[in-house]
Order: structure tokens, then sequence, then C-alpha cells
């Protein structure tokens, strides 16, 4: 059984984390507030038309930002924003289940900005999202990404991540054409970790 007291706690509501880029550039981590709506739809905003072709979500709606901003729950997904100079140039979230079968799952988006890609940006949003997955108490994460993502998959895998397994046509894209899944795989707290107590 999992001991979840020995592992470092996290508070969603004072998390804030100040870090650097490899250039020196301060970056903010933070969860999303609601009054980051307008903000985030103008980093949406600036989505190219190929990139958009392969994001979940319209994120081109304002609908669909304001559903987001004005209906947050950290337990379910929490959105992590990387700020520069209060302008957000990532977007990351953590989804899991609070009770079931996949309650010690979390389940991991990203997406970076267009000026702050090849800057080690992702990575650095990537492990932090480990290090907060750790700290919510979450076993393992796992990503889904389109096969023709290559630098997503390159930065996954930089992170620790590990191909689990291939999806053949399992989305469509905007136009409506389909499209390979990546579902790839990272350990946050190993079957073995002496936080698990097994009685055999």
């Amino acid at each position: 059984m999992l001991d979840s007291t020995i592992y470092p706690k996290i508070d969603l509501n004072t998390y804030h984390k100040e870090t650097h880029l490899k250039d020196g550039t301060k970056i903010i981590l933070r969860p999303m507030v609601a009054g980051d709506k307008e903000a985030l739809f103008q980093f949406f905003k600036a989505v190219p038309a190929e990139d958009a072709r392969y994001l979940r979500d319209d994120v081109s709606s304002t609908l669909l930002v304001e559903k987001w901003a004005n209906n947050l729950d950290y337990e379910k997904t929490l959105p992590i924003l990387a700020l520069k100079e209060d302008r957000i140039i990532a977007d990351a979230t953590i989804n899991r289940r609070r009770s079931g079968w996949k309650r010690h799952l979390g389940t991991v988006r990203i997406f970076v900005h267009n000026d702050y890609r090849g800057v080690g940006l992702g990575h650095l949003v990537i492990e932090e999202l480990s290090e907060v997955a750790y700290k919510l108490g979450l076993e393992k994460l796992v990503v889904e990404v389109p096969d023709l993502s290559t630098a997503a998959i390159n930065a996954f895998t930089k992170a620790g991540f590990y191909r689990a397994a291939v999806l053949p046509n399992m989305v469509k894209d905007r136009d409506s054409m389909p499209v390979d899944v990546v579902v790839m795989m990272k350990d946050i707290k190993p079957a073995h970790d002496e936080a698990y107590d097994y009685d055999f």
C-alpha cells in the first residue's frame, strides 16, 4: 500500500516558481487563474494553423477559453502556465481522476509558443510537470502525441518518457485526416519504490 505521507506536498493555491531558460531569461511557473482568460486567448491566437490542426481542442474559440477559466478545478485539471514578464509563453496541464483504476495516473498536455521553441522551455516545463506530479502523489504520467510531432516526441523522450504504444488512425486533424497517436509514459514513482508496503 502506498504511504503518501512520506512524499513532499504541494499547495497549489500558493505554488509559484521562478526559474530560468538556458540564456538566462527569467520564467515564472504557476497555476492558471480565472484572470488569465484574455492572456491565454492571446497565447492560443498566435498558434500557427499547421500546429492547430493537431490540437485536441479548437483553441481559437473564445468560448472554450472562457469555459476553462470559469471552471477551474485543480483536483481534476491542473493548468500550469509559463510566463515571461506576464506574457504566457507555454501552457501545460495535468489531468487526473479522483477515483477508479486510473487514479494513480496523470495525463499531460503541453504547448509552447512558437517563439520559444528550441530554447529549452519545453524540456523545462515537462520536468516541472514531473516534479508537480510527484508531489501530487501520482505514479505515472501519460501523454498522447501525434506521430507527426517529431519535436514533441523527442522532447518527452529526453525528459524520461518512453514510447508505450502507437495507435493507428486514432484521431482526426482539423481537416478530418486520420493521424496515428504515440502514447508515451513516464514512471514517477517506480513499482518498487520504498513508499510501497507489500503485504504478501
